[in-house]
């Protein structure tokens, strides 16, 4: 009788479909892991590529836990020409939001910043006039700095040049230089600076001697200043380093001055007759922050009087290098400057944190520190008129 091989027939063809199943199915699984892994790596490819730009403008600012207590912002007057001359007043201002103070750290035209491939000139008033073009790795989407160059290259990376930055230029010395952060910065061309101004009414300043600034003949004595005027009386100066400084220190009048103004405005005034319409106007403030948080700032530091304010010029002295004149800073006096008013609630600044070359540091360095209200003045037309006297005259010039 002949053996019945079907059931052996058939438990072959089950286990054997069964092996052929798992297989298919394993192929199918490994399929779609390659295609989830290679989805991610194009996704992460072109993620790189599209983002090429995301890092061109990046730059320290407050760590986030102390932006409650304290804000940095730096504040600029513009050259001439506005797109390649030098900035006629360059400082960084410490807001302590804790203690309702201002201090105010004043960098000089002159002031060396070394041979850094962070900037293309040595002296940071020419840095907004000649901003340094930036090497990118278009792969990685960042910058990269010369000595990178060849291993991006020979990786195969993509390295192109992107123009470079203005305010972003400017702002890096106080990250690179000074080690300070930076929130906001508000760069005023000569024109919005004189169009604020006249916005504002003029502002008084207390003159040392009679002169004529913009068309007009003043008297000495607290006089008030048409924009024209304030420009001309900011921009005076004599030659060299000790004029620049002794400049920087007359403009402290003027800038208190506008400073006071604009506090005494209220939000609808400012919204109105003020920043809004010089914002949207032709010549603006360049700023990275926008209207309405410009006139929250304004409104938040309006109880800052005078005598919470503090102006200096960042320590150092003349030198020169390579027959060219400078203004070399004095790093230890800095740090202790910079720990004693400018980092109120973080970290002291070592010597190490300053990326500042000196080429002289025997002179001891006068900063020219001053509490502004020592040449503070009232400014017409603020006074509240009760309601049955007039209200304050505006003064005449002489």
């Amino acid at each position: 009788m002949a053996k019945d091989n079907r059931n052996k027939t058939a438990k072959k063809k089950g286990k054997g479909g069964r092996i052929l199943t798992i297989t298919v199915l394993v192929f199918f699984v490994l399929v779609i892991i390659f295609g989830v892994v290679l989805a991610q790596m194009l996704k992460s490819t072109s993620q790189k590529k599209d983002t090429s730009t995301s890092d061109v403008n990046v730059y320290d600012t407050t760590p986030t836990a102390l932006q409650n207590k304290v804000a940095y912002y730096v504040v600029g007057l513009l050259g001439e020409n506005e797109e390649t001359g030098v900035t006629e007043r360059l400082t960084i201002v410490c807001h302590d939001k804790k203690k309702n103070t201002l201090n105010i750290l004043e960098v000089p035209q002159d002031t060396y910043l070394g041979d850094s491939e962070q900037w293309a000139v040595k002296k940071a008033g020419e840095v907004w006039g000649n901003p340094a073009p930036l090497d990118w790795c278009e792969f990685e989407g960042k910058r990269i700095f010369k000595a990178e160059i060849e291993e991006h290259q020979t990786a195969g990376h993509t390295v192109t040049q992107k123009k470079g930055s203005q305010w972003y230029n400017v702002v890096s010395i106080f990250n690179e230089q000074y080690s300070l952060p930076v929130d906001g910065y508000f760069f005023l061309s000569q024109a919005s600076f004189v169009k604020l101004v006249d916005l504002l009414g003029g502002i008084d300043v207390d003159l040392e001697a009679a002169m004529e600034l913009g068309g007009i003949k003043y008297g000495k004595g607290v006089k008030t200043l048409d924009g024209a005027g304030a420009l001309a009386y900011a921009l005076q100066r004599d030659k060299g380093v000790e004029g620049d400084i002794a400049r920087i220190v007359r403009q402290r009048k003027v800038f208190l001055a506008l400073f006071q103004r604009l506090c005494a405005q209220s939000k609808d005034q400012l919204n109105n007759d003020t920043l809004a319409p010089l914002m949207k106007g032709s010549t603006p403030i360049r700023t990275n922050l926008s209207t309405a948080d410009t006139v929250k700032l304004v409104l938040d530091m309006a109880k800052i009087t005078p005598d919470k304010m503090t102006a200096q010029v960042i320590p150092g002295e003349a030198a020169s290098s390579n027959a060219n004149s400078y203004y070399s800073v004095h790093r230890a006096e800095l740090a202790a400057v910079l720990n004693a008013d400018f980092h109120p609630y973080d970290n002291a600044v070592t010597e190490g944190d300053l990326q500042v070359t000196e080429l002289a540091s025997g002179k001891e360095a006068n900063p020219h520190r001053q509490v502004l209200s020592d040449i503070a003045v009232d400014q017409t037309g603020m006074a509240q008129p009760s309601t049955d006297t007039t209200t304050t005259q505006t003064q005449k010039t002489e």
